[in-house]
Parts: C-alpha cells; sequence; structure tokens
C-alpha cells in the first residue's frame, strides 16, 4: 500500500498579497533575467501551450508552464480569456497560477494574481532587454507599444 500525504496545506496567495510580495524591484528583475538566461541555453523545458476554446461562450483558456532541472519548484498559468464579461460588469481575461513542488509535484501554493504576475513579468522583460542590448552611455530611452 502507498503512503499518502494527508496534511497538505497549499499557500493562496490573492493578487493584493502578491503585489505585497512582489513589484519592480532588482529580485524581480533577476528571476525574469535568470528565466530568460535558462529558456536560450536550452535549460528549461517548456511544453506547448495547451488551449482550450469555450467557443459558446465566447472564450477560451490557455494553460503554459515550464521546468528547469535544479530548481525546487516550477509553475503552471491559466489565463483566460471570456469576451462577453466586460457586458456582465467583469473584466475579460483573468489568470491563476499554481505553483508545484518539483520534488514531490504537490501543489505549494496557489496564486490568484489576475494576471498581475504576466505583467509584471511583462515590464521586467523590457528592463531585461535595455540591460543586455543598450549602450552604456545611453540617456534617452524611447518606448513604443502596441497593446
Amino acid at each position: 500500500m502507498r503512503n499518502r500525504i494527508t496534511d497538505m496545506n497549499a499557500l493562496i496567495l490573492t493578487e493584493q498579497e502578491l503585489r505585497r510580495c512582489a513589484g519592480i524591484d532588482e529580485t524581480s528583475l533577476q528571476a525574469v533575467e535568470n528565466a530568460f538566461t535558462w529558456l536560450s541555453e536550452g535549460k528549461a523545458y517548456m511544453p506547448p501551450i495547451m488551449h482550450i476554446e469555450v467557443a459558446d461562450r465566447n472564450g477560451d483558456v490557455d494553460i503554459k508552464s515550464a521546468y528547469v532541472a535544479g530548481l525546487d519548484r516550477f509553475a503552471i498559468k491559466i489565463g483566460s480569456g471570456f469576451f462577453d464579461n466586460p457586458s456582465r460588469g467583469l473584466p475579460s481575461s483573468s489568470a491563476m497560477m499554481v505553483l508545484i513542488s518539483a520534488a514531490t509535484g504537490f501543489c505549494e501554493a496557489v496564486l490568484l494574481d489576475n494576471g498581475y504576475l504576466t505583467d509584471l513579468r511583462t515590464g521586467l522583460a523590457g528592463a531585461v532587454a535595455a540591460r543586455r542590448l543598450a549602450r552604456d552611455n545611453i540617456n534617452t530611452v524611447g518606448g513604443v507599444g502596441a497593446g
């Protein structure tokens, strides 16, 4: 008979709690830079995105993840877009992440971030690009966005 873990306590963090824990700072910037480095060096296993179309509800869900050998945990991101939601007074998109132990496969945390962590990573990706690609004597930065 297999042993079962009967006392699993996953941490649940809301968007507001995550905003207090993670932001635009050097620690977050370094984490994003590390992720891009591992990806470019082939150290990250990143399976294809799983896409679920919910056509009858004008919505879809994407499930994304990656794993880097040697790290203690990895995340699975579930992001949704339900495009009739604004007519209901709701945002059209939402997201959450599940943090999984790389040693046991058990859920350690549920991050109810509503896309905050994705927005944070997107902004920090630009900072990583500027850090890596800008000349040393740069004085002015221009930003161009498309959405």
